[in-house]
């Protein structure tokens, strides 16, 4: 039997789910209703605005390597804009070359962001490629997010149109994804007076013909920068990213940073939550300089984490 209330944390502070069986009679027997109670007051489309400020090699235009991978570089520095669901085995063959002709003259730390940017490549192309494991991924989601005790048909329902989704993820990448989908485009029968959402096992056909792929795949603001310090040589890096809050099943935000110079070596930063999240590294000196940032977004099943979108960046410059 599902709790009456269960606890979620959602757009930066916790809020309450009610959970509780639908009101019998004789038109839905036993079906359960589940009450998003105003869980998204207040969305909107655009993703949040607080954003860092531009560095300087973000003036330079991005460059396509491959399907799905974007670069651009500058003195020291290298920028990569990866978009998972559009990688194919072209892509991986073409990053490759272009990774190992990075790491010939490469320190020991770029030759580790470049062997994990390879293995990353490779490991999402594979991800992407298996349909029926995304579908899977996001219908755990789903599930978790409105927990229906939906019987075998009600489940391939559901998976029809998460593959479907999924194909047009594949098609279109996060960036030029079709409209419609979110929580603002809602059904009537599916919203509630609080600005909360209502499913039950007599709507849940309703919710599963509006799903589409903005209600899984939210726009997403990446920033991810490694270069020199300004002040005093170093290095720094930072990362932040920013998700609209429309979305109706969501997944994570991540970043990371890291930075040495000399003798001084701070801690790396990670942090991973929903819809935000942000990171920065700073260290200090005039040798030995070395910093690195990623940013994404993604969905975890057990040790998997499968991405729609994801940026780093790095650098081996001290000014």
């Amino acid at each position: 039997m599902l709790k009456d209330v269960q606890e979620v944390k959602a757009v930066g502070r916790t809020r309450r789910v009610h959970v509780r069986p639908f009101a019998w009679n004789s038109r839905v027997p036993l079906a359960l209703l589940v009450v998003l109670s105003g869980l998204f007051a207040g969305c909107g489309r655009g993703a949040a605005t607080a954003t860092p400020s531009q560095s300087p090699d973000q003036s330079a235009a991005w460059m396509e390597l491959a399907p799905g991978i974007r670069y651009r570089e500058g003195e020291g520095r290298v920028s990569l804009d990866i978009a998972p669901p559009l990688l194919s085995e072209e892509s991986v063959r073409k990053f490759a070359e272009y990774a190992q002709g990075r790491m010939a003259q490469a320190t020991s730390e770029e030759k580790a962001f470049w062997e994990e940017q390879l293995r990353f490549v490779k490991e999402q192309q594979a991800l992407w490629s298996d349909e029926e494991l995304v579908v899977s991924v996001l219908e755990r989601a789903f599930l978790e997010r409105i927990p229906l005790p939906l019987k075998e048909p009600q489940r391939q329902e559901l998976r029809a149109k998460l593959g479907e989704i999924v194909g047009q993820m594949k098609r279109y990448g996060p960036e030029n994804l079709p409209w419609g989908g979110d929580f603002q485009g809602l059904p009537p029968e599916l919203k509630t007076s609080d600005g909360g959402m209502v499913v039950g096992l007599d709507t849940f056909p309703l919710l599963v013909q509006h799903l589409g792929p903005q209600s899984l795949f939210p726009s997403c603001s990446l920033a991810a920068s490694a270069l020199p310090t300004t002040a005093s040589p170093g290095a720094k890096a930072y990362a932040f990213a920013s998700c609209s809050t429309g979305s109706i099943i969501w997944g994570q935000v991540e970043t990371r940073t890291s930075a040495k110079a000399a003798n001084d070596w701070p801690p790396p930063c990670y942090d991973s939550g929903w819809p935000t999240s942000q990171c920065m590294s700073v260290a200090y000196g005039s040798m030995g300089c070395y910093s690195s940032a990623w940013a994404g977004y993604y969905y975890q099943w057990t040790d998997l984490r499968i991405y729609s979108s994801r940026r780093s960046s790095s650098n081996s410059r001290c000014f």
